[in-house]
């Protein structure tokens, strides 16, 4: 759920807005400590935006996010008062003990009471504060015992197929954790609370397969988006002794079926390249492959490897429309017309290139951008081109690279006709190539472009449908040039 209000720059809007924040930590699933830790986190940073960033007798507004997922709880402060940089301000001990200077010092304490504290300057469109504190549950192994997790459900001749509800939650992490022991990429999927809570706020939906004993040997579901209204296939297990029975078949058309009963209008997998089993299933049910990712999951050790060498997982976008979608319009960038054109031909539908209207930009660019710190990831969506794109990406950019972060996405709308004048700068910047985004935020189509730090054999990166192979192949050459 995302929380988001404006504030005007007085004093006394400090306390109830932390008493709040402190309040909905708790029902997301902080502890006592936790909540208190981030609170006063927040108060030291709404004080410092209320009592400095704004001239003595200027009236203004900042805005602040509350967004929680099943992992962390992350509250985002953002003004457009006077230019600062906290790293310029450090708290210095020996300053405040000789000279009573605590400069510096709320920034110290919203870093120490933060799992992360992440600092953004966007230049004119101001400055952005991101306060994050993890969400723990208890994982399956810590309720079970291992020899009870890994005992495998007898065989049967017979199986009956449900909507998945809360009450199964613990059993479909008992399945995963047989199913896969630690290396299920999705972590959330070993914590019986956060599937449940996920299923309590409507995050997802999905079926559950159980033999005639009623043990749980399949789950797919289908997890809903909050920028548009689609949806990813994307948390399947089949239980060891119960493959080839044709479970999966039965679970993905029952999904199919649901997705089209609310009202979705299409459906998306993120398939691993480790192997192609579920790019395969995809392609099974009408899926088209739209993009490659690379590193868009953290590393994992890859047959062929030298011992203990990585690489971070790859993933293939595949598509399923949900609605009947025979022509688009859209301002197609000439370094990627004809790729874009193979894509939208492949899922049947009648590309028209607009061409570029005259038109002043405004100012500001619409920009937001969402980070997955335990992949290491971020995807910065470009909403409206604004005169101040390229300062923007390039200020995102140099404040990610210091956070470590390893795979950076841009999503592009190809309904603006200035997409066609940005690739040349993105790729200056160390863009590539990544893919064709359906439907993928508001309902509308965007170009994927990834800057990948980490080095990819790609070899390892194993595709199998005709047009992931096409795509596989552009985003290759771009990143040998790249990297020569």
């Amino acid at each position: 759920m995302n929380i988001n209000f404006s504030l005007p720059n007085d004093i006394s809007v400090i306390e109830p807005t932390v008493d709040f924040i402190y309040k909905y930590s708790l029902e997301t699933g902080l502890d006592e400590k936790k909540a208190k830790e981030l609170a006063l986190a927040v108060d030291e940073v709404l004080t410092d935006v209320v009592l400095f960033a704004f001239e003595p007798d200027e009236r203004a507004t900042f805005e602040v996010s509350v967004n929680n997922s099943l992992n962390e709880i992350e509250v985002i402060i953002h003004e457009l008062g006077e230019p600062f940089d906290p790293e310029r301000h450090t708290y210095s001990p020996e300053k405040a003990k000789k000279e009573l200077n605590f400069e510096g010092s709320g920034f110290k304490i919203a870093q120490e009471m933060a799992d992360k504290f992440l600092y953004f300057f966007k230049g004119r469109a101001g400055k952005e504060f991101r306060i994050i504190k993890n969400i723990e549950h208890l994982h399956i192994t810590q309720i079970f015992e291992e020899e009870d997790l890994k005992k495998e459900p007898e065989k049967t001749v017979r199986y009956t197929i449900a909507p998945v509800t809360e009450d199964d939650a613990e059993d479909i992490a008992r399945l995963i954790y047989r199913s896969y022991g630690y290396t299920y990429p999705k972590e959330e999927m070993y914590y019986p609370k956060k599937i449940q809570q996920a299923l309590k706020e409507g995050k997802k939906f999905g079926v559950i397969v159980r033999t005639e004993k009623g043990e749980a040997v399949g789950y797919f579901a289908v997890l809903l988006s909050t920028d548009s209204n689609i949806g990813e296939v994307g948390e399947v297990v089949v239980s060891p002794k119960h493959r080839g029975k044709g479970l999966m078949k039965m679970m993905m058309k029952a999904l199919i079926d649901m997705a089209k009963a609310k009202g979705l209008l299409g459906l998306f997998g993120e398939a691993v390249t480790v192997h192609t089993v579920s790019q395969k299933v995809n392609a099974k049910y009408g899926f088209k492959s739209t993009a490659l990712v690379l590193g868009f999951f953290p590393p994992a050790k890859y047959k062929g490897f030298s011992q203990g060498k990585e690489q971070r997982i790859s993933v293939v976008i595949d598509f399923l429309h949900l609605i009947k979608r025979d022509k688009v319009e859209v301002y197609l960038p000439k370094e990627y017309n004809k790729i874009l054109r193979k894509i939208y031909e492949n899922m049947g539908i009648e590309v028209i290139n607009l061409k570029t209207k005259s038109k002043k930009l405004p100012e500001k660019s619409t920009i937001s951008l969402v980070i997955n710190y335990n992949f290491g990831s971020a995807v910065i969506i470009v909403r409206k081109f604004g005169k101040d794109f390229e300062e923007r990406i390039k200020k995102k950019l140099e404040t990610l690279l210091k956070k470590d972060i390893k795979g950076i996405y841009i999503d592009l709308p190809l309904d603006e006709a200035y997409i066609k004048d940005v690739i040349p700068f993105l790729k200056k910047e160390g863009f590539i190539f990544s893919g064709l985004m359906p439907l993928f935020h508001k309902e509308k189509d965007f170009l994927r472009m990834q800057k990948v730090l980490d080095d990819f054999d790609f070899k390892h990166i194993q595709v199998f449908s005709p047009m992931a192979k096409t795509i596989k192949n552009k985003v290759y050459k771009e990143y040998k040039a790249l990297k020569s």
